[in-house]
């Protein structure tokens, strides 16, 4: 058991520690680098609204590409793009 802890925690650490790639309406790349929690408080902010330069760059962004290919910035940027009521 002591073996897979391991494995679990060298996995995330893999993830949390790989860039985020964003692709700009103009075709150029942005890269946000962030240890620890990083996706998960960008996407946080981009729910509560904060309009801080990355999360403003997220919301430029026509598409992302994230650590472990899951779709977490998909969804905040829909949030951030979404109409105001």
């Amino acid at each position: 058991m002591k073996l897979l802890r391991r494995l679990e925690a060298l996995e995330k650490g893999i993830i949390s520690e790989s860039p985020i790639t964003l692709l700009m309406p103009d075709g150029r790349t942005e890269t946000l680098r962030g240890g620890g929690d990083y996706l998960g408080d960008l996407v946080s902010r981009a729910v509560y609204g904060d309009r801080e330069p990355d999360v403003d760059l997220l919301a430029r962004s026509v598409s992302s590409t994230e650590p472990g290919g899951g779709r977490m910035l998909e969804l905040a940027r829909a949030i951030l793009n979404s109409p105001a009521e």
